[in-house]
């Protein structure tokens, strides 16, 4: 798995260098995400994002757009 790089100090996957150590990462749109960090993924749905900005997530590259 590729550097996944974290900036939340106080996440239990956090790791010097801004370094995430968790197995698995999840990335929801921002409407729809706050589902409950229990959640099963199978419960979780699609989430299409245009841009950057209606993410978390940093690197999302809309692939319509590569």
């Amino acid at each position: 798995m590729p550097d996944v790089n974290c900036t939340v100090n106080n996440c239990h996957y956090w790791d010097s260098g801004n370094l995430c150590t968790a197995k698995q990462i999840v990335v929801q749109n921002d409407q729809n995400g706050g589902f409950s960090p229990n959640a099963q993924l199978s419960q979780l749905t699609a989430t299409p994002a245009q841009k950057n900005d209606e993410t978390c997530c940093q690197t999302f590259k809309n692939k319509s757009f590569q």
